[in-house]
Formats: C-alpha cells, structure tokens, sequence
C-alpha cells in the first residue's frame, strides 16, 4: 500500500491536532531507522513513531510506547535526545503535495538566552527514504543515511546545508489537459498509470480510486477511458476533501486482516471498506495485520543495550561540558587584566562596590569583598581556565574514545549473531567498566571466516575480537580493511599467491561495508592498508586503532554471500 502525499497530510493535520504546542518527554529508537517521541500535549502523552524502512515508510500516533530497540543508541537517536528531547513541537510543514514532513522543536534550556530550533525532517521518496536532524540556520546535524554527494545527489552529510529534494516535474491537477491524458493512453497500460504519470503527487491507490468512482474498474485498461475530465474531476473531489480538512480514513478487510488503507473512503474494492477514527490507526491496524514478528530477545540483550546506552549517554554529556568548558578557558587573559587593573586602580573602591569601570570595560565585584579580594579572585578563575586549557583537550580526546569503543560494542550487539557473541561483549564492556558479567569466564569467539576464490577473509564481531585478530592472527602482509570513520568489524584479507586481485579487494571492502554501522548507506568509504600500519591507539579500548599507508575505496554494502563468498566452519 502507498503511505503518499496525502496520507502524510492526514498524518500531518493529526499531528496539528494533537501535539502541536506540546512538549517532547521522551525519544527512543523502537528499531534501527525508526524513532518514537512521546509528546504531552493538551493534557494528554501522544506517541509518535517515526520509521523510515524502505519497504514501509511510515509516520503516525501510537496507542503504546513502543519496546525498546535490539541496537543501542545510534548518533542520530543521541542527537534527537540532546535537541528535542525537552522541546515543544512549535511548528509542522509539508510542501505542497510532497512526501516531505518537517517538524521544527524549540529547546530553551536554563543557560540559554534564547529558544534553539531544530528541525526533524523525514523524506519518504523510495529507496531513498531519510531521517535528518537540521539546525535553525539549516546545516544538517545528521542523517539516518548519509550521501557524499556528486553531480546528481544532494550531499547529506553533518555540517553539510540541507537542500530539500528536486520535486518531479509533473503538473498540479489544476493544470492538466485532459486532452494530454487521452494521448498518453494511447500507448496502452493501465488506466491508473496514466494518471501517476500524467498528474503530481498521485499513488497507485489514489488514481484507482478516482478511477472507480467515475465508473471505470480500479484495473481498466488506458484506452478503454474514453473521456478523462470526469476522472479528473473525481481525483478533484478526494484533494478537495482533503484540503478543507474533510479527512474520511478507511481500511478494507482482506484474507488475512486488511487489504488496504487510505485517508478517504476506499470505493475500489469488492468489499466495503470499514470507517476509522483517525488515519493513525489506520496505519497501526494495517501494519499490526501485516507486519512480520519481531525477532524475540533474551535478558542478556536488552541489559546489554541499556548498559551500552546509558554509557553513550553519560559520555555524550560529559563530553558537551568539556567541550564549553575548553570554550570559557580562552577568557583566561581577561580575568587576568580584570585581576590587574583592580590592583592598580581599583584602591579607595568604597565598601559594597558592585562594578568598577576601566578603559571602556565593566569589573564586576562581590561587594562583600574588598577590592585585593576580588582581584585574587579574578587571578584565581585565570588561572583554572589556564588549567583547564591545559587539560581539558586530554580529557575530551579520552571521552572521545569512549565513545568511539561504545559505538563500536553498539554496532557489535547490532550484528552479534550468537549467544556467544554477546557474552563476549558483556564480558568487553565488564572489563571495561561498564556492567557486570554473567560469563564464568572470558570467551572470545573465533572470528567469520569466508574463502573470496583462493582468498580467505576474516572479520572480528566483537572489539576484543578484533584486536585479537588484528594483532595476534594476522601475518604483516594480510591486507587490513575498515569502513571509514565509522564503527565497525576488522577484516583481514590473505591471499595464498601474494597480492590481491583488485576484484577481490573489492569484494571484501563491500563486506567490510557491510559488517559496520554505515550499511545503510548508498555507498560506504573503506579503508585498505597492509596489517603491518596498524597500531593500537595507546589508552584506548580494544580494537580502536591508528593506521597510515591507506587507500579508500568507495563501494556498495554487500553481504558475503551477495560477492560469492563462501563460510568456513
């Protein structure tokens, strides 16, 4: 079934309706690519799932806050935390007939002058349906999928200014000829591709339906219309219905629960279609219907994934703090000539003083100190922001590493395909201090093995895993591969011959792809360099390294078994 341009305009009058105005308590991540944000508005909590599967792009209400995800927090759920959750929903947009919603939060917090705006955009355009975060002045905070971008793709990467999508150059109902339409359909078809091919914003659904209500069959053929101003006329009715608000959800029984959904009453089928309340539930009954099972989970996972996000998230804070207070360290001079001119000038102050002027600038005092004790006080804050100069870089670069280990057990557990596996990152995260472990003893499965021809390909699962194989496994000359600047598993490459035929370093940089974080996207940069350049990062969790010597290769995600690669037991 089409989630098309108007249903999100059903969805996005809903959510007017309901949230608009209210407050974000919580956001969570029910399953990679999906969000869930709990808005209190009007008295009541309003659960809005966000999913951006390709296969079934969906945004609407929830009855229930949805179960936690399998994978711990990503980059883009601890952005969403840290700039809307505590927000209010200010603002709901969608451009005129595009599978484009954008909802605009405003944060104002204790320490800031002013509201912050930030924006949750969601792209329902096919394969490339997208989640971005965007700032108020438009840079992209960051993206479910990210795109480096080239002569025909938007670049969708952090920093980057976000662009909205090229629109399809078709024409608004009001401006199409029926004349046009009669000419296409002399090319054969289906009646309804006509319509998604002559007219903007019209689903497969929609042009059926219009079809069937001016007495063709939802199927007709193309050239059995023989006058399309009335099919026109009828696809008027369904978008001004719309437009005024007149909102009709429907869902027509099938088989097996429900056949179909729309924002109006469905007149093409068979069978009636039955009224609902609201297209959220709609949606949520659809789905419910035919949707496939979640996998069941085990306790070891979700304490996993609640360790490893509670730690993202201390880090994360912790890291925001360094990171302003290595910000204030730059004023050290000036508390220093504050200190200065206080002793200087600042002699025959009469008691409870509050500000003392000094060549056009203003010395604020605590006038329950003399003026040798508020200069002392001044040299005093020079001097830990001096400190704190000093220091708070090797602080930032150590929490920066945590993060970077903690993403990586994040993606670990996201690909972990055994008990075993998790109960060696239980035991990873223990020894490094986050949980406890359940394991009687440490147990470092063997790593994924795959011949690639006469080539054998390794992959760690888990970090310790990937230092083992990466520094007590593995020859100088094997090949060492990684995704680049993203989390994810070590992949050695030998060859029995010497040097590597370029497909097959091919093959396994799109595996390398494929076992990180970056999976998803379109295309994903991988990292080559012979084993020999890579060493450990001193300080750092297991399996966080430096390398040099390197070439990227940027290559498409593949599985092992979609490059002809084959498992060894």
């Amino acid at each position: 079934m089409n989630f098309d341009a108007l249903t999100l305009a059903a969805v996005r009058s809903e959510i007017e309706d309901r949230a608009l105005g209210g407050r974000v308590q919580r956001v969570a991540s029910p399953k990679p690519g999906a969000l869930a944000i709990e808005i209190y508005g009007h008295q009541e909590r309003h659960f809005l799932l966000v999913d951006v599967d390709a296969d079934r792009p969906r945004v609407r209400f929830a009855r229930q806050w949805p179960r936690a995800s399998t994978q711990a927090a990503s980059p883009l759920l601890l952005l969403a935390r840290k700039w809307v959750r505590g927000a209010r929903l200010v603002e709901i947009a969608q451009p005129p007939a595009e599978r484009i919603l954008d909802l605009a939060f405003a944060l104002q917090g204790p320490e800031m002058p002013e509201a912050v705006r930030t924006r949750l955009i969601v792209e329902f355009i096919g394969r490339q349906t997208n989640l971005l975060l965007v700032d108020e002045d438009g840079r992209i905070h960051d993206a479910l999928r990210r795109v480096r971008g080239g002569e025909r793709r938007r670049r969708i990467q952090p920093g980057a200014r976000y662009e909205q999508p090229a629109a399809l150059n078709l024409p608004e109902l009001a401006g199409v000829n029926p004349e046009d339409l009669r000419r296409s359909s002399a090319q054969g078809g289906s009646a309804w591709r006509v319509l998604v091919r002559g007219v903007r914003a019209v689903s497969p659904t929609l042009a059926r339906e219009a079809l069937a209500r001016t007495g063709y069959a939802a199927g007709a053929p193309a050239d059995g219309v023989s006058d399309w101003a009335p099919v026109l006329q009828g696809l008027g009715t369904i978008q001004s219905d719309a437009a005024r608000g007149e909102w009709r959800p429907s869902l027509v029984p099938g088989a097996d629960g429900w056949r179909a959904f729309a924002p109006y009453e469905l007149t093409q089928f068979d069978e009636p279609s039955v009224a609902v309340d609201s297209i959220s539930e709609a949606l949520e009954r659809f789905d419910a219907a035919t949707a496939t099972p979640p996998p069941a989970r085990d306790a070891r996972e979700e304490r996993l994934e609640q360790v490893i996000t509670s730690a993202m998230e201390r880090a994360t804070r912790r890291l925001a703090a360094l990171k302003a207070e290595l910000e204030s360290s730059a004023a050290a001079d000036e508390l220093q000539a504050a200190g200065e001119a206080l002793l200087a000038f600042g002699h025959g102050l009469p008691a409870g003083t509050r500000e003392f002027e000094h060549e056009g600038r203003t010395i604020e005092l605590d006038p329950r100190r003399s003026v040798v004790e508020n200069a002392q006080r001044y040299f005093t804050q020079a001097k830990d922001r001096r400190t704190a100069a000093r220091e708070t870089p090797v602080r930032m670069r150590r929490t920066e590493l945590e993060l970077g280990f903690l993403r990586q057990a994040a993606d670990d557990l996201a690909r972990a395909e055994s008990p075993g596996v998790r109960q060696a990152l239980e035991t990873t995260l223990a020894e490094a201090g986050y949980g406890k472990s359940s394991a009687r003893q440490r147990s470092v499965p063997a790593a994924s093995r795959w011949t690639l021809g006469t080539c054998q390909l390794r992959a760690g699962r888990t970090a310790a895993e990937n230092h083992r194989l990466t520094f007590h496994e593995s020859a100088p000359d094997d090949l060492w591969l990684h995704a680049r600047g993203v989390p994810g598993a070590h992949v050695l490459l030998r060859c029995p011959a010497g040097e590597a035929p370029d497909l097959v370093i091919e093959q396994a940089a799109s595996i390398a792809a494929h076992l990180s974080a970056a999976r998803d996207d379109a295309t994903v940069e991988v990292d080559v360099t012979q084993r020999r350049r890579v060493r450990p990062i001193r300080g750092a969790g297991p399996g966080q390294v430096t390398y040099r010597g390197e070439r990227t290769l940027r290559v498409a995600s593949r599985a092992p078994g979609e490059v002809g690669a084959e498992r060894l037991a």
